[in-house]
């Protein structure tokens, strides 16, 4: 029976980064993960899932050093969801190669470049090659249940990790190894909460259509929002594209003059920063608040700083990946996952606490 017990992954690897981002591939939000959990705990739950934000409680776990061990015996296989998609892919999938490298084992990665055929494909490649622990960051959560079902059926132990499958593929999993999407958006979103005193109106800018990481990240957003004043009174997705979220918030522009917009929440960092050069571009910088549900960009922290951005859920492709890779070898070793849900942190970051976050430089 696997333990349904999330923890949060406080390691020596934040002295690289922080962390914010994931799914299936974009800065912190096509590449965010599933569900990111904030509070901490210690007791146990069973069967939450990971859409769902996770468990109630949550327990702190450091990552095993693996340092001293001799791997080279060891073969990792990795699926991920799109390496080239945005810089947090890009830096996600560097430091997933340096990191093998760099720790002397065997890692066969595949990327699926954000295609949900190709990434099945792939998957039936890695089992044949029958590496020790399979890692499958899904391009699409329902789709990959195929795919984990068809690792586990070979008696190869998988785990995802940046986004999970949904529920019913849970049952194939060993674990999930990622941040929390859910309890980011819901993180960043509760700071816009109190900072509109509760009440207004909210442009959202969501990302790609049908990508977890969005659904995940509208669902921080609207339990957050739960209860108070405040109504999304418009959503538009950005397709992952910055270019595109400037595009989406010029049309808002338009449609919404000055007085009738209290704040505007992207689901990363893409569509902020998209959000905020359209409203540069108009003339109406500080008409209202932006808010980024999570940024895994490094340059994304000068935005927050000037005040630019008002809120985000910081993550680090850095952490993201090499915490990934350490708990697929620690189960090469024969040892098993702390937790089933296995989060790494994302914290909060506005412009009166960013000075006070140990954010290192954080892309490979």
């Amino acid at each position: 029976m696997k333990k349904r017990l999330a923890a949060i992954l406080l390691s020596g690897l934040m002295a690289v980064s922080l962390a914010a981002c994931g799914g299936e591939a974009g800065s912190a939000g096509e590449s965010g993960g599933t569900t990111s959990e904030g509070s901490a705990g210690g007791s146990e739950e069973d069967g939450s899932s990971s859409s769902s934000g996770g468990p109630a409680s949550a327990t702190d776990s450091e990552l095993p050093d693996i340092s001293g061990e001799d791997l080279s015996g060891i073969t990792i296989g990795f699926s991920m969801s799109n390496g080239s998609g945005d810089s947090y892919g890009t830096s996600y999938l560097n430091t997933l190669n340096s990191f093998a490298e760099d720790m002397g084992f065997e890692l066969i990665l595949l990327d699926a470049v954000g295609d949900v055929t190709k990434q099945t494909n792939q998957v039936q490649d890695l089992i044949t090659q029958q590496p020790d622990v399979i890692v499958v960051w899904p391009v699409n959560s329902e789709s990959a249940v195929t795919s984990v079902k068809a690792i586990s059926d070979a008696g190869i132990p998988v785990i995802t990790a940046n986004t999970n499958v949904v529920e019913s593929g849970e049952q194939y999993l060993e674990g999930y190894v990622g941040p929390s999407n859910v309890e980011e958006a819901k993180l960043t979103a509760t700071q816009m909460v109190e900072d509109l005193g509760g009440e207004g109106n909210i442009l959202f800018i969501n990302g790609k259509q049908g990508y977890s990481t969005s659904d995940e990240r509208k669902q921080g957003l609207e339990e957050a929002i739960e209860g108070t004043n405040i109504k999304i009174v418009e959503e538009q997705p950005d397709e992952g594209s910055r270019e595109k979220a400037q595009q989406v918030m010029e049309n808002y522009l338009v449609k919404y003059p000055e007085g009738e917009i209290s704040a505007v929440f992207a689901q990363d960092d893409n569509g902020a920063i998209g959000a905020y050069n359209a409203v540069e571009s108009a003339g109406r910088v500080g008409e209202f608040p932006i808010y980024a549900g999570a940024t895994g960009d490094y340059g994304t922290i000068s935005y927050i700083e000037q005040g630019l951005i008002a809120g985000t859920a910081v993550q680090s492709p850095v952490i993201d990946a090499q915490t990934a890779l350490t708990w697929a070898v620690w189960m090469a070793l024969g040892n098993e996952l702390p937790a089933f849900y296995n989060y790494i942190e994302t914290p909060l970051a506005t412009p009166d606490n960013i000075a006070s976050l140990n954010i290192a430089e954080w892309e490979s």
